[in-house]
Formats: C-alpha cells, sequence, structure tokens
C-alpha cells in the first residue's frame, strides 16, 4: 500500500462523495439558522406577546381535544418562547365502526386565551408535497434534502454511505499531507569527504519544517498551486472539524449499521436495541393512568433520581405516553445536558403502576453517550450560541470549497494526463 495508493484511495473517494458534500454543505449552512428563519418566513407561528402568562400546557392540551374530539394528544411540549404558537401534536382515534382512523384537523391555540388560530403546521411532508415551493414548506425541503436528497430511506442509505467514506478519507487525507520520505544521505555512495555529507545533512528541514510547508498558503502562485494550498492547508487546518461533521453524520444517518458496532468496540455505550423495553405484542392507546396523574409521577420521579443521582434539575420540555411500550416518557434538562436548545434527559415510566423503568443521561454514566451526544450536539449547532451558528455557516461553505478545489485539482492532473499519453503516440 504505497502512497500512491492512498492519493487514488483519496481521488476516486473524494469524486464521489463530492455531490453529497455540496448538496450537504450549502443547505447544512443554511439549516443552522433554521429556527429563525423559520420565525422570519411563517410569522404566523407567533402571537403578540401579552403581559398576562401563558396558560398550561395541560390546560391548552384539554382545549384541543375539545376542539377535536376524534384526537388524541400523546405528546405535549413543554417548553415554550413567548408570542409562540401552541401546536397541539394530534393523532387520530380509531373509528370503532369503520376500524380507520378518523379523519382530524390540525389545531394550533393562542397560548394567553386558548382560541383556535389559523396557521402553517410545521410537518415533514412527502417529497411530492413540497411543490409548489412557497415560504411555509421551504426549510422542510431543505432539512429533508440535506440528509435523505428527497429520497427517503434511499437516501438515508445513500448519504450514509457518503459520511462512512467521508470519514474514512478524513485520515487518508490527512496523512497524505505529510511530506514524502526522503532518501537518507548515508545511502548515497558517492566520493563526497564525510565532513561535506555532515554539513549537507545538517543543513537538511526535518520532518516538522517540511510538514509545516503543508499548513501554509503560498500568495502569490499559480491558479493551480493555489487550488492545490487552498485544499490541502484548509483540509489541515479544519480537520477536526471535517471528522466531527463526517462521524457524526454516519451517527445520524447510519446509527444501527455502522455507527454503533464501531463505538462499542471503543466504548462503553448504553443499548438502544428494545430501548428502554421491547414493544408490546398490541399497542396500548390508553393506559390505567391518565396523562395528567401520569404528568406529575413523572415529575416525582425525576425528583428523586435527581438526589440520588446528583443532578440538577433546569427545566422541563416535553411528556409522552408511548402506546407500543405502554410507558411515559418524561424529557428534562438538567446540567448533564450539553446543549441548552433540547433536553436530552429522560426518565421513563409504566404507564399502568407508575414504577421507574428507566433514567437516561446524556453524560456523566457512559463514556460513548457522551461522545454521542457531544457529536449530535456539534453537527446540529446546539452549543454555544450564536458564535458556534456562524461558524457552523461559514464551515458548511469551507466544506464546498474543499470539494471544488478537490475536484479541481482531479481536472488538471487528468488533462495533465491525457495530454502526456496524446504525446506520447505522437512520438
Amino acid at each position: 500500500m504505497s502512497r500512491h495508493f492512498w492519493l487514488l484511495i483519496h481521488r476516486y473517494a473524494g469524486l464521489f462523495i463530492s455531490f453529497f458534500l455540496v448538496i450537504a454543505g450549502l443547505t447544512g449552512s443554511i439549516l443552522t439558522f433554521y429556527h429563525e428563519l423559520n420565525n422570519w418566513l411563517n410569522p404566523s407561528c407567533q402571537v403578540a406577546i401579552q403581559t398576562k402568562p401563558m396558560l398550561d400546557p395541560l390546560e391548552l392540551r384539554d382545549k384541543a381535544l375539545m376542539l377535536e374530539p376524534n384526537g388524541r394528544i400523546d405528546s405535549l411540549n413543554l417548553q415554550r418562547q413567548p408570542g409562540e404558537v401552541f401546536t397541539a401534536f394530534i393523532e387520530p382515534k380509531i373509528n370503532p365502526e369503520t376500524n380507520k382512523p378518523y379523519a382530524i384537523t390540525p389545531v394550533n391555540l393562542n397560548p394567553y386565551t386558548g382560541e383556535s388560530i389559523i396557521t402553517v403546521q410545521e410537518t415533514i411532508a412527502a417529497p411530492i408535497g413540497y411543490w409548489p415551493l412557497n415560504r411555509n414548506n421551504i426549510l422542510p425541503f431543505i432539512y429533508e434534502l440535506h440528509y435523505s436528497l428527497l429520497m427517503g430511506g434511499t437516501g438515508l442509505w445513500l448519504f450514509g454511505i457518503a459520511a462512512t467514506i467521508w470519514t474514512i478519507d478524513c485520515f487518508v487525507g490527512f496523512y497524505l499531507t505529510f511530506p514524502i520520505r526522503k532518501k537518507s544521505l548515508n545511502s548515497v555512495k558517492c566520493s563526497t569527504p564525510i565532513n561535506i555529507l555532515s554539513k549537507v545533512k545538517s543543513k537538511q528541514p526535518n520532518f516538522w519544517q517540511r510538514w509545516l510547508i503543508a499548513w501554509k498558503i503560498k500568495w502569490p502562485s499559480s491558479k493551480q498551486r493555489l487550488h492545490f494550498d487552498l485544499h490541502r492547508a484548509g483540509g489541515l487546518w479544519l480537520w477536526l472539524m471535517l471528522f466531527i461533521f463526517a462521524w457524526s453524520a454516519v451517527l445520524l444517518n447510519m446509527n444501527a449499521t455502522i455507527y454503533q458496532p464501531v463505538m462499542k468496540l471503543f466504548f462503553d455505550m448504553t443499548e438502544y436495541e428494545n430501548y428502554p423495553v421491547p414493544n408490546l405484542a398490541n399497542p396500548l392507546p390508553d393506559p390505567m393512568i391518565d396523562f395528567k396523574t401520569g404528568y406529575q409521577i413523572g415529575r416525582q420521579l425525576v425528583a428523586e433520581q435527581a438526589q440520588l443521582k446528583g443532578f440538577k434539575i433546569i427545566d422541563e420540555q416535553s411528556f409522552s405516553y408511548h402506546p407500543t411500550t405502554g410507558l411515559y416518557q418524561y424529557s428534562i434538562r438538567t446540567d448533564r445536558d450539553i446543549t441548552n436548545k433540547s433536553a436530552s434527559s429522560h426518565i421513563y415510566f409504566d404507564g399502568a403502576n407508575g414504577k421507574l423503568v428507566k433514567l437516561f443521561l446524556p453524560t456523566g454514566e457512559k463514556s460513548g453517550d457522551t461522545i454521542t451526544c457531544w457529536l449530535a450536539a456539534l453537527h446540529m449547532a446546539n452549543v454555544w450560541g450564536l458564535p458556534y451558528q456562524i461558524f457552523v455557516c461559514v464551515f458548511g461553505l469551507a466544506i464546498i470549497l474543499l470539494t471544488i478545489t478537490g475536484i479541481y485539482i482531479w481536472y488538471k492532473k487528468r488533462q495533465a494526463r491525457i495530454l502526456s499519453k496524446r504525446r506520447y503516440k505522437q512520438r
């Protein structure tokens, strides 16, 4: 496996993933400010901020069910921003006469009054549902283009393969920046006096001095040299982030097939198959413990676990019931969470008896879980506020630059090889 072999691997791996990187870099730069752009494009998702406090989420849930009696709300968002419309996540009940789901309509409420308002419910629709593109569906369109090319499971799989190749190519590209090993002067047979050879050897730059050139961009220089320096030096300066985004893309697209098996070889991780319990043989849509009572039980269990495990509760995010497992899930943000945008700490308990089933803390328990949560937060720009959002936005454009310079280098070398072959044939 010579250097030339790894150069070919880097070349053709880069050509294969170039299309995916351009799409991911461009759409990712936009999605960094998803929520800000969504509020700007869809002002109907906002209502005027009032001086009086917003209604309790459980009360808003009751009002939504009164407007849509044929629906059920098994998931409730507990973390709201002032002036943000309350969107009820309504799912249809089953009509006992037809054994089919009822037809229901989305319900959105004014969080201060509980009145129904007309707005655009944010959903990820089938690809055909995006046309024609408008201000209401442009961001969901970009979101699905980012991770699946609007091709559903097939696109998810293709992007996962590209992310895996990208991860491996990060190490190949890093190796290729090392200076070419030179032959030792001791192996050179000549009649040069030994004292002169010693002086020449002492003037030779060492490995670090020669590698330092790879980190620099020569300016001014030819167009081809500039592209080469941008590609090589840019890849070195951004290498750590390139690897983080490549491996986190594998996490998001091929979690069970590649990410988890590899991570489990090196780190202790939660077993997510059938997590936290296997699905029931038959879903249980109506648990013995009702939703409101379950919420109070969840708060009590979290308080007990916080005292037992020594973590601090910051705020709550959501409460939901899962008919497939018969469990309630209470999601809170704790001092073990990495991001302040979403909660990664969860508690699960039985919907029949209220007994604790599982507590998940994102950090401080298992090393693999901690790394995974950091990778996801960094990929989605959910840490360090606006400065990191701007960095990720620019980083997405930098990925496109590295891709374009790589394609340019390949194209110029290909032209040179073709020209060389023509000259050889003309001899």
